[in-house]
């Protein structure tokens, strides 16, 4: 299962040439990953982070930019689990617009208590549960990390 939402290019995402500046799409990335939370996964961010005290950090990302987008563009993100780990879980997102891939990107993040000092703490089991559906390859890619 993947999760997939929508995105329009507005004013605030361009440069003067009305293409996406590249840094917009990593903002591009956690709207979707924060709506993910809200919508599929009933964890709603706002929560995670001031009542709980938890946080949600991107470790590491790789991305990979395939074809300009345009002011007035709707993109299409689709999310899904690479992998899950005990405290980290690593997703994979797709941009597309009017099918054709766009922009590409797999993030890490690890689940972390904001107290001092910050530290990983495991994924909440109600959590995780949720995530478990959105795995790519549900055979191999749930590790202990």
């Amino acid at each position: 299962m993947e999760y997939t939402t929508n995105i329009s290019v507005s004013f605030q995402h361009v440069d003067w040439a009305r293409i996406v500046f590249y840094p917009r799409y990593f903002e591009m990335f956690n709207q979707v990953v924060e709506q993910w939370f809200d919508e599929a996964l009933g964890c709603p961010f706002h929560r995670l982070h001031q009542e709980w005290g938890n946080g949600i950090p991107l470790v590491d990302s790789e991305c990979r930019f395939r074809r300009a987008n345009h002011l007035g563009d709707q993109i299409t993100f689709e999310l899904g689990v690479l992998k899950l780990g005990r405290c980290s879980f690593t997703v994979v997102l797709e941009g597309s617009h009017r099918g054709e891939l766009c922009v590409g990107a797999q993030l890490t993040m690890v689940w972390v208590t904001l107290a001092e000092p910050v530290a990983a703490i495991p994924i909440p089991q109600d959590v995780r549960r949720a995530m478990k559906p959105y795995l790519k390859n549900t055979n191999k890619q749930e590790s202990s990390v």
